[in-house]
């Protein structure tokens, strides 16, 4: 599954989940629009396993609500 949210015209985060070495992963990562009109991922952003994944929602939810 993957979902893109637009930041610019030139750049997008992406989410996405996927499997590495049998671990599933869910990944957040910017992207950005290359002189070839190709999406390219930049250094920023954050890879952590599925399980991980409620703790994750858990503390963004506390932030919304800060």
């Amino acid at each position: 599954m993957k979902f893109e949210l637009e930041r610019s015209e030139t750049e997008k985060l992406i989410i996405e989940s996927s499997e590495y070495k049998g671990h599933d992963l869910v990944s957040l990562r910017i992207y950005f629009l290359s002189k070839e009109n190709e999406w390219l991922p930049t250094k920023k952003g954050v890879t952590f396993r599925r399980d991980q994944l409620d703790e994750v929602v858990k503390a963004l939810e506390g932030i919304k609500k800060e």
